[in-house]
């Protein structure tokens, strides 16, 4: 199989460095993780084998996908740990494999200005999970009961003799859909309000659980992290007990990169 060379992330580095044999599986054992560099701006990398698969189509060979299984993600978290000790680390995706050197040498060149840029606004910050969740056994009910015609509604539609039919339940969720997004788009606005003053950048993700209502990753200045704790507890105070806040970290800046 061809060696080639996996792609942890991007640091600013004035000088090689070498962060010791903690990388994915290399010859049997960890491989070794050091930088490769061009100018002030590195890349952090080990030695990988590149397997190989051949598409069913007769394609020539192209590399297999890295599986996320502990085996591979575990030194993966591993290294980006490690350099956040010493400095900010710009984190590739995970299975980020380059062919040689050359390569990523040449994307450095290439996209110096826009990473250079970037490592900049991201320095001296770490990313932290900020979420905003239902406190409520039935968000559902006390939904309605935040819309008593809604709960009405449900009422004409299940309370027919006839029994609902497709349309109708089918409207009554798409009004209950309409509804909820404009009451999580609202309670967004209002939290992002409220912590725009304690962090750099703010970026909305998805909600993946219904219990979630606002989903948020946070960049925060690194010795800002206790302020920005005791800013969620003072937030906390403000908002409804059928509210939770909850928050995780610290990480690496994951969501305030984009990728070269």
């Amino acid at each position: 199989m061809p060696n080639g060379l996996y792609f942890y992330g991007l640091m600013r580095a004035n000088q090689d460095l070498d962060f010791g044999p903690i990388g994915l599986e290399h010859d049997g054992k960890p491989g070794r993780v050091y930088t490769l560099r061009v100018d002030s701006i590195a890349a952090v990398v080990s030695d990988f084998e590149i397997e190989l698969e051949v598409p069913a189509s007769g394609e020539p060979p192209r590399p297999a996908e890295i599986q996320p299984i502990r085996k591979n993600m575990k030194p993966y978290n591993d290294v980006i740990c490690e350099v956040m000790k010493t400095t900010t680390i710009a984190p590739m995706r995970f299975g980020h494999v380059a062919e040689s050197a050359e390569d990523i040498k040449k994307l450095l060149v290439a996209g110096r200005a826009n990473i250079e840029a970037q490592l900049g606004r991201i320095e001296g910050h770490v990313e932290m999970d900020l979420q905003l969740k239902w406190a409520v056994d039935n968000f559902f009910e006390y939904f309605e009961d935040l819309h008593p015609d809604l709960r009405e509604l449900r009422h004409d539609v299940f309370g027919s003799s006839d029994g609902p039919s497709g349309i109708d339940k089918l409207e009554l969720g798409r009004e209950f859909d309409a509804r909820l997004k404009a009451h999580c788009e609202e309670q967004q606005q209002r939290v992002e309000e409220m912590f725009r003053s304690s962090c750099r950048e703010l970026a909305a993700r998805p909600p993946k659980s219904e219990r979630v209502v606002v989903d948020l990753a946070v960049l925060v200045q690194r010795e800002g992290l206790e302020a920005f704790q005791k800013r969620v507890h003072e937030v906390a105070a403000e908002f409804p007990t059928e509210y939770i806040f909850d928050y995780g970290g610290p990480r690496a800046p994951f969501s305030f990169f984009e990728k070269p």
